[in-house]
């Protein structure tokens, strides 16, 4: 566990200390004990602010008992409204709805496209709901976690539509790009060739 992250959960566990009093303490004992531990296992590959988040959410939710790991590693989890994105269900239906030509879309947050973009818009436009949408969940929510981390995601400038796979009736069209590349590997085996 990073130090940093560490000396947060020890702060945690203070302030835990002062908000739960004795309930706290004889339940999960002192910071460095076995429980302190298995939540530094059970909190690990959360960042120190990840775990303030869960604390702040602690602090406003009107439960008065302890949480258990399970519930606090919830409160951590920053839900995508609160990074200024869609929920899941809304960010699915802009990628679904945008999967046909999504260069050419305005893009709520660029999160959408990106998860749009792991689950291949070939497969939101021909798949059902079903087939598509746990792939999307999966992807939409890893970003949500990459974002928490930190990560800065961008919609590309401008998108190279040569550069995009193309599919017509459900089989892949060649782009320029590739129909290019096909003329020079030809002429290059005529050229070998001697014809």
């Amino acid at each position: 566990m990073k130090l940093e992250v560490r000396q947060t959960l020890a702060q945690l566990w203070l302030r835990m200390s002062e908000i739960y009093g004795a309930q706290f303490a004889n339940q999960y004992g002192e910071v460095g004990g076995e429980a302190f531990q298995t939540w530094g296992l059970g909190l690990r590959g959360m960042t120190a602010e990840q775990i303030k988040h869960g604390f702040t959410k602690l602090l406003e939710r009107e439960r008065t008992f302890v949480p258990n790991l399970n519930e606090f590693r919830k409160l951590c989890q920053v839900s995508p409204e609160e990074l200024g994105m869609p929920d899941l269900e809304a960010a699915y239906q802009e990628a679904a709805s945008k999967c046909r030509s999504p260069s050419k879309k305005p893009w709520s947050h660029p999160g959408v496209y990106h998860a749009g973009k792991a689950v291949g818009w070939f497969e939101l436009g021909s798949n059902t709901r079903e087939k598509t949408f746990p792939a999307f969940k999966t992807a939409y929510n890893d970003i949500c976690d990459r974002i928490t981390k930190g990560e800065q995601l961008e919609l590309p400038d401008r998108l190279d539509r040569t550069k995009l796979e193309q599919h017509q009736h459900g089989d892949r069209v060649a782009t320029e790009e590739n129909k290019a590349a096909a003329r020079k590997a030809l002429a290059e085996m005529k050229e070998a060739m001697g014809l």
